[in-house]
């Protein structure tokens, strides 16, 4: 999943984003976008390390959106459609990667398992399958 991180840092590299990365950093430390500033501090410890690929792109998918940053006393609805935004953006961006792997997902869960999308936004995986060729820029 190397090449899929190196694909997305250079798509960050190519729109002005910003990612800060510590070796230091606990397995624990949950990544976060700042859109505002262009922002991403990206965890390359996560824990479990296939859910990485899909953290980048779901911080990057902050970005795109210009999702407001989330703080817990939020209402969870809000947050939740924040998520779901940054979901649905960051799988858009692992398709566009494996278009260029000439890879094809028929499946919600054949497109999770390859880039470690927890099983918490099947829906937001079918949601962008079910819209791929509307969504493709």
């Amino acid at each position: 999943m190397d090449e899929v991180i190196d694909w997305l840092l250079a798509y960050c590299k190519r729109h002005g984003i910003i990612v800060l990365t510590r070796a230091e950093w606990p397995s624990s430390y949950v990544s976060t976008a700042l859109p505002d500033q262009r922002l991403i501090l990206y965890n390359p410890n996560w824990q479990p390390s296939s859910e990485r690929p899909f953290i980048l792109a779901h911080e990057i998918g902050h970005i795109i959106d210009q999702d407001p940053p989330a703080y817990p006393c939020e209402y969870v609805s809000v947050g939740e459609k924040c998520e779901s935004s940054g979901n649905r953006t960051g799988i858009e961006l692992l398709l566009q990667y494996s278009q260029t792997q000439d890879w094809h997902f028929k499946t919600p869960e054949n497109l999770m398992q390859t880039f470690g999308i927890p099983q918490t936004f099947r829906a937001d995986a079918e949601w962008v399958l079910r819209h791929q060729f509307q969504l493709m820029k």
